[in-house]
């Protein structure tokens, strides 16, 4: 905290010492926006989507899986059915825990340590967010580290300019209840709102000795003071701070599919003693001054820590790994140790038949400080807006992998009272110094973007079992151009290029070298009045994939890495927004439509400890990676009541690289999903909504990892009731 405090007083110095005139600030939301605003995004040479309040409240969803599903170029991997740890990838990168693509908060990195352990074990409550960013492409210039997909940015409301507030409350399906308080306003110069949100669930699995539900808690709260011509400057001063908790009856294990088959929702009983268990904490500030009509100067200070253990089965203490067991097509391989895992037979005392507990502890911390100018000015005919910015961030991690043996006597899971030590002991630490420069040049009809991001990386890592230690540092520039036309008042055309990277990670050896690739994207937007089509093309060429060895890969240590050499990946995005040219009475119908293509192929053949890729030919696809992901909404609206039907659909996904025919490889289902909602506005100051998930209750194996076979999320309903004041 001593750190946090520091920065915090080096913000005001560096933001305060400024010259120049005096104009009102832009409002206090576009500071938090990295796209800008929907009118930014229309002329961006890049792919970028932006969800506003609006859209969020039409189905109210509180998986942000579902919400991200509302844009092209997402892939999604479910694995607990509630989004708690979301998979998120974009334009082909994995979207295992999020781990590739970066990820913000009011344009702050919020990964627990998205340096040195980029998984993202947290993930901000999409509930208390007033808008969600996607960016791609050339427009990835200015976030990173992770730059070669793209970044997603989570928006918190602003500070209201009047009094106002909200209680809402929603109950549903397997004792689902979210309930929401919120309060904000603005006196003089000081402004403010709080936030408080509690959900939980009982959950949809069941399991004969144990809970499978969750419970989450999140308090927030945001200060404004907006003096006056403070030292002659117009100013604007934000701390927001937020604190939150879970704890989830959540386990890595999944079935076979022949017990999928018989029964999706069923746990086995080995899974009966894990439990995950969080708590985050934040501060941020951030500070705008207006130095000149022409110059902003933003800066930002965060602190984040991040506490987590995640008590769950690993494994059998010495004997056959589980994905060896389950990720079968039958149940005959090792029938008494699937036996073991169902609670059906006692464990034999000896390490083959003791299964082995570990309790994955972490913790986690970051910290860093980040300034961005914005210049605008005329050359000629030329209109220039000119950002630079520059980040300085600190993360780690410690890990405390302590392992407990169970032997499974009559359906339940007795210790063996054996000392078995840490499974893993480490800690890792990053530095990285981060700035980039990007042009926006307006001329006439068309619009030029072009920038150059740098990044300084530097790592150490210690294990403790080992006693090694390692130093890792990394560097790199990554260029990226685009162009946009506006061919006519309706019609433009866009295309771009820029260098796309990742790091490797703190722990993940000198072998392993930074991904990187060079991306292109090209298309069309068109818009008339509320009307809006956008076609890109994209095409990702990989000079290095890395794979990275999580808790439920065998074979690997957490934190290894892995080079998988050159890759290409290639897709088609559509997103579409209409309004059908008609009306009954005084009611509209909205339709939206996104789908998105994409093939990928690894450039070379190799042989790998990575459990996703084992042996790869030249010419195999990459797993998890869907060649089709769609999703159509039909809606009517009225003046105080609306209504909205949505089809998703995804296909089916390899669980390891390969290609040709599904039928001989291990692969999830092709999934469609069919989602209602209804809202009716009883009173100016009550809203009434119904939403039910999954109508057609339809059933897939949406994932084989992280340990067999995992369902989606079966038919839900909830009711909610909103009253504003």
């Amino acid at each position: 905290m001593n750190n946090a405090k520091k920065l915090l007083l080096s913000a005001l110095i560096i933001s305060s010492a400024a010259a120049s005139a005096n104009e009102p600030l832009a409002p206090a939301q576009e500071e938090m926006l990295v796209t800008g605003g929907k009118d930014s995004i229309q002329t961006l040479s890049g792919s970028a989507h932006l969800l506003d309040k609006t859209t969020l409240e039409q189905f109210d969803f509180s998986d942000l899986n579902k919400v991200l599903g509302q844009l092209p170029g997402v892939y999604i991997r479910s694995e607990d059915g509630y989004g708690l740890r979301p998979n998120i990838g974009l334009r082909g990168v994995t979207s295992e825990r999020s781990q590739k693509i970066t990820l913000m908060e009011d344009g702050v990195l919020i990964k627990p340590a998205p340096y040195t352990a980029p998984a993202a074990y947290y993930i901000p409550n999409i509930a208390r967010m007033n808008a969600v960013e996607v960016v791609k492409g050339p427009a990835t210039i200015k976030q990173g580290p992770n730059n070669v997909g793209g970044a997603v940015n989570l928006v918190t409301p602003p500070i209201p300019t009047e009094a106002e507030g909200f209680m809402d409350a929603t109950v549903g399906t397997d004792k689902y209840q979210q309930y929401q308080i919120f309060y904000g306003d603005t006196v003089g110069d000081f402004g403010y709102w709080v936030d408080a949100l509690h959900y939980s669930s009982d959950g949809f699995k069941e399991i004969d000795t144990g809970d499978t539900g969750f419970e989450r808690n999140d308090v927030n709260a945001k200060l404004q003071w907006s003096p006056d011509q403070l030292w002659g400057y117009e100013q604007r001063f934000i701390v927001k701070l937020g604190y939150a908790d879970e704890t989830s009856d959540e386990t890595y294990l999944g079935q076979t599919s022949v017990d999928f088959d018989t029964d999706p929702i069923n746990r086995y009983a080995a899974s009966q003693l894990d439990v995950f268990a969080s708590e985050h904490q934040q501060i941020h500030f951030d500070h705008l001054i207006t130095i000149s009509e022409s110059f902003t100067l933003n800066t930002k200070v965060y602190w984040n820590a991040f506490e987590r253990s995640w008590n769950k089965l690993d494994g059998f203490i010495d004997g056959i790994a589980i994905r060896s067991i389950v990720s079968q097509e039958d149940n005959n391989a090792f029938p008494e140790l699937l036996a073991i895992l169902k609670g059906e037979v006692d464990s034999n005392p000896n390490p083959a038949e003791t299964l082995d507990v570990t309790n994955n502890d972490r913790e986690y911390g970051s910290s860093g400080i980040q300034l961005k100018g914005d210049y605008t000015f005329q050359t000629g005919g030329w209109a220039h807006n000119l950002e630079a910015g520059f980040r300085y961030h600190h993360d780690y991690i410690e890990r405390n992998h302590l392992t407990r043996g169970y032997l499974m006597t009559d359906g339940i899971m007795v210790n063996d009272d054996i000392n078995y030590g840490f499974k893993t002991l480490n800690e890792a630490e990053t530095d990285a110094v981060a700035v980039f420069i990007h042009d926006t040049v307006s001329w006439k009809d068309w619009t030029f973007n072009a920038g150059l991001r740098y990044e300084d990386i530097e790592s150490e890592a210690e294990d403790f079992l080992t006693g090694t230690k390692t130093d890792k540092s990394q560097s790199f520039t990554a260029p990226g151009a685009g162009v946009f036309w506006q061919a006519s008042e309706k019609l433009g055309f866009l295309a771009g290029i820029n260098k796309g990277f990742s790091p490797a990670g703190a722990t993940a050896g000198n072998d392993a070298e930074p991904e990187e690739a060079i991306n292109y994207e090209y298309g069309l937007r068109y818009q008339d009045g509320g009307n809006r089509i956008e076609l890109i093309g994209f095409f990702s060429d990989y000079d290095n994939l890395l794979g990275r060895c999580r808790a439920s890969d065998s074979g690997c240590n957490v934190g290894e890495e892995f080079n998988g050499g050159g890759v290409e990946v290639a897709g088609a995005e559509i997103f579409a927004e209409l309004m059908l040219p008609f009306t009954v009475g005084q009611i509209q119908f909205p339709i939206n439509v996104n789908y998105t293509h994409t093939k990928s192929a690894f450039q070379s053949s190799f042989s790998s400890s990575f459990s996703q890729w084992d042996n790869v030919a030249k010419g195999d696809e990459l797993p998890y990676l869907p060649e089709h992901v769609g999703r159509v909404q039909f809606g009517a609206v009225a003046v105080d009541w609306e209504a909205f039907i949505a089809i998703s659909y995804q296909s089916e996904m390899r669980d390891e690289a390969g290609r040709g025919s599904f039928d001989d490889a291990l692969t999830t289902d092709s999934l469609t999903t069919v989602d209602l909602s209804a809202s009716w506005q009883v009173h100016p100051q009550w809203l009434v909504q119904g939403s039910v998930d999954n109508v057609l209750d339809d059933e897939a194996i949406v994932s084989w990892r992280p340990f067999g076979a995992r369902p989606n999320k079966p038919r839900s309903a909830r009711l909610r009731v909103t009253y504003s004041f």
